[in-house]
């Protein structure tokens, strides 16, 4: 198995790929956050990070209350009462399927699986601004260390891309 085909089969949990990121280091950046925090800090900015896996989240602000979603788990995890959806987190297995009928997105997934290729490939689009601005690409979470093969192949891409990366860490490895 060559280097490359290695790469290409290595995936990490990323809830979110944020371009034109200002304040995670310097220039132009797009930072990757990744799921997964040994940690629970009452004062975590990005509590949707804290377990590893992808999970369901729920806005009751966007909740029109149509149901749809209750008659599609499989499970019934999902219940509608007068006070409106609540997510039985026990039942939940994650099959997602509440998402496809949720139209207002009330319902939503915090995380997916992608590979080091998928991530490299968004953060590639804007190459140009990180060379004209002295950016690059950090990877944040969560706790970026907390999926460290994920994490240092996805460094060394960039960095073999002659990319600048930063790692936004709280050190507990």
């Amino acid at each position: 198995m060559t280097q490359s085909s290695k790469k290409e089969g290595l995936q990490g949990t990323v809830f979110d790929i944020q371009r034109y990121s200002i304040h995670d280091g310097p220039g132009i950046r797009t930072t990757v956050f990744v799921k997964g925090c040994p940690l629970r800090c009452k004062w975590c900015s990005n509590p949707e990070s804290q377990n590893s896996y992808p999970e369901v989240l729920f806005s009751k602000a966007k909740c029109d209350g149509c149901g749809k979603c209750v008659e599609v788990c499989p499970l019934g995890a999902i219940i509608l009462d007068g006070d409106g959806i609540h997510i039985d987190r026990a039942k939940c297995d994650r099959c997602m399927k509440c998402l496809d009928v949720c139209y207002p997105h009330a319902i939503r997934c915090a995380g997916e699986r992608k590979s080091v290729e998928e991530v490299i490939e968004e953060v590639s689009k804007d190459e140009l601004f990180y060379r004209n601005s002295g950016g690059g690409v950090t990877i944040s979470g969560g706790e970026p260390l907390f999926q460290p093969q994920f994490t240092l192949a996805l460094l060394k891409e960039c960095k073999e891309r002659q990319l600048h990366t930063a790692l936004d860490t709280c050190g507990f490895a």
